[in-house]
């Protein structure tokens, strides 16, 4: 709220598994911010995780990246449009699910940022996004971008974490599982805590079945 509200620009990434609070997290700061009539962006990498946003809409559509980026590829918006108009007033992007998306679409959108925010403070080339307040979420347990016949290399080198840009963010986390215990009293509470445990644990590979074939347990 404060690297909003005093515009200097900030990158975060909220990292909790499923149930931790990250939808509840979306819902309160968009409603801040736009208490304040400043506008937020809320996009997720699915259509299906946009449907619990409030006014969530895919990235693809919202921000013109292309549905297959590449290295070269680029943002398909001009300078002087509507949609740019609305990038430039927006105070915060909230990206829901950002693991799931090739960083190409990341480094589409910085080169993105950089071309219609420069007439606007040419001093923020140097920073990150041009200098807008980003905040990216979601779980690396969950899944990676998908690249069709890649290896495990190929696949780690697609990652966010592999962005050129990931030792600017601040990792903020989230480890309690408030979707379980949320309205539950008593004895049901050490049911759910073995439950979250539990998935929290294949997560984590902890058990469950291994890459090579052999079981965990």
């Amino acid at each position: 709220m404060v690297a909003a509200d005093e515009a200097k620009g900030g990158l975060f990434f909220l990292y909790g598994y499923g149930g931790t609070g990250k939808t509840f997290i979306w819902k309160t700061l968009s409603s801040g911010i736009r208490s304040q009539r400043d506008i937020v962006l809320i996009v997720a990498s699915s259509r299906i995780a946009s449907l619990l946003l409030p006014g969530g809409r895919i990235v693809h559509s919202t921000l013109a990246i292309p549905l297959n980026s590449t290295e070269d590829s680029i943002c398909n918006i001009k300078q002087g449009s509507p949609l740019a108009k609305l990038i430039v007033k927006a105070t915060l992007i909230i990206w829901d699910e950002a693991p799931m998306i090739h960083r190409y679409c990341f480094e589409d959108l910085d080169q993105m940022l950089r071309d219609i925010l420069r007439f606007k403070d040419a001093s923020s080339l140097d920073r990150p996004f041009e200098g807008k307040t980003i905040i990216l979420g979601g779980d690396f347990r969950q899944n990676f971008p998908v690249i069709t016949k890649g290896t495990q290399q190929d696949i780690v080198n697609a990652t966010l974490n592999s962005l050129y840009l990931w030792l600017h963010y601040e990792i903020l986390k989230l480890t309690r599982n408030v979707r379980f215990y949320r309205n539950q009293l008593g004895i049901h509470l050490d049911e759910l805590k073995k439950i979250s445990d539990w998935i929290l644990a294949i997560g984590n590979r902890r058990i469950g079945g291994s890459v090579d074939g052999i079981e965990k347990v």
